[in-house]
């Protein structure tokens, strides 16, 4: 039987550079995904698309808003240092009792570019700031769960760290 089923998320914030952003609608999160090569040999039944597991693809990472206060800071040229923070529910089958949980993701990021969307009755005329990640962390109620820094060399994905064990078999 399951323990714990997360819910949904009940609010959110945006901090840029430690200041908080205002009127944040969307957060979308990267695709986290390893580069592949096809394995393919004499004698294999079928080919394989091997991941390189210790190297990934580029990731973005993408801010919808609708130009609150603080929003005027994401487009500027040059790297940021972003925080989001978001309360996220916790139920707890066994005990039918619902919890709050903190998930918090912090990404070093650079501007790519800005989305300026649509003037029209009823849309109050937002934007949407696309970023290429260079660092990404996530961390739920306080334990680092997931790492990738591309400018140290970092990886860790659920409490191990695979850029030590990288280290380790050529040291």
């Amino acid at each position: 039987m399951l323990e714990n089923v997360r819910c949904n998320v009940e609010d959110h914030r945006l901090f840029h550079d430690g200041t908080r952003v205002e009127d944040i609608t969307k957060v979308d999160l990267p695709k986290i995904e390893h580069p592949t090569t096809a394995v393919k040999s004499a004698g294999m039944l079928m080919d394989v698309d091997m991941p390189n597991i210790y190297h990934y693809n580029s990731m973005e990472i993408k801010v919808s808003h609708n130009n609150g206060n603080g929003c005027n800071l994401l487009p500027i040229p040059g790297p940021h240092d972003i925080e989001m923070r978001a309360a996220r529910q916790d139920y707890s089958v066994a005990k039918g009792e619902i919890d709050m949980e903190l998930v918090k993701v912090r990404a070093r990021v650079v501007h790519k570019s800005s989305e300026k969307g649509s003037i029209e009755t009823d849309n109050p005329y937002g934007s949407t700031e696309s970023f290429s990640v260079l660092r990404y962390e996530e961390e739920i109620n306080g334990e680092i769960w997931m790492l990738i820094d591309s400018t140290a060399s970092r990886l860790i994905i659920a409490g191990v760290d695979y850029s030590d064990r990288l280290s380790s078999i050529l040291d």
